[in-house]
């Protein structure tokens, strides 16, 4: 009975020292999970997409077929700009097609076409260059080559001979970069990157075909 005084405090101890360790424990894992959502909070904003959009898009029957005109807003994300000045070449693909919607099943696709721009900056001129197949022009700067293929002016996309013009058609339109054709390394930086991931989404607007030529 005389060391039962002894047993209490020991157990009183005991019991205080676990008090303040659990204290410990969930005073540290609040400050780390603080931490860890704003590390999380700062990640996200660094790879923020950015948003393109598509102004104005319009199709025009000309004597030879039909050609497409249109104006798309392309703001590149910092890692896209930095990617380009070291010399990353960014190809830019514009996608045309055109469809027959159906109420009972889904809209059947009659046509499309698509072009391809290339966007690169040559260190050693200090130039950057638009190429599409056999067209290329030198540019001063990033914003002087991203508005050469932003403002799509007079794109043959018809003439369009298996169309019917007693059918509704639909036109679609869109502009994206395409990862696809960047080198090797950067497909699988693109492929988890939100700040490579650049792309309209598909404009949908009126198309009335007319197998009537029109006079000049």
């Amino acid at each position: 009975m005389k060391n039962q005084p002894v047993f209490m405090s020991i157990a009183f101890i005991l019991r205080f020292a676990l008090i303040v360790l659990l204290g410990l424990a969930v005073n540290g894992g609040t400050a780390l999970h603080a931490q860890t959502t704003a590390a999380d909070a700062g990640a996200a904003g660094t790879g923020t997409a950015a948003v393109a959009t598509i102004n104005s898009v319009e199709i025009l029957r000309q004597a030879d077929g039909y050609v497409l005109n249109a104006d798309v807003d392309l703001p590149l994300s910092h890692e896209l700009q930095v990617a380009a000045q070291h010399g990353v070449p960014l190809y830019f693909t514009v996608e045309f097609r055109l469809v027959q919607p159906r109420w009972w099943w889904f809209d059947r696709q009659v046509y499309d076409q698509s072009q391809t721009w290339r966007v690169a900056y040559n260190a050693l001129v200090r130039q950057w260059r638009v190429t599409s197949g056999d067209y290329s022009v030198p540019e001063m700067s990033l914003d002087d080559a991203l508005q050469t293929i932003t403002r799509i002016y007079n794109w043959p996309v018809g003439p369009f001979p298996d169309l019917d013009p007693d059918q509704h058609y639909e036109a679609q339109f869109r502009m994206k970069l395409d990862t696809s054709l960047l080198p090797r390394p950067f497909r699988m930086d693109a492929l988890g990157g939100r700040a490579w991931a650049l792309s309209t989404p598909w404009k949908n607007f009126a198309f009335q075909f007319s197998a009537t030529v029109p006079t000049p």
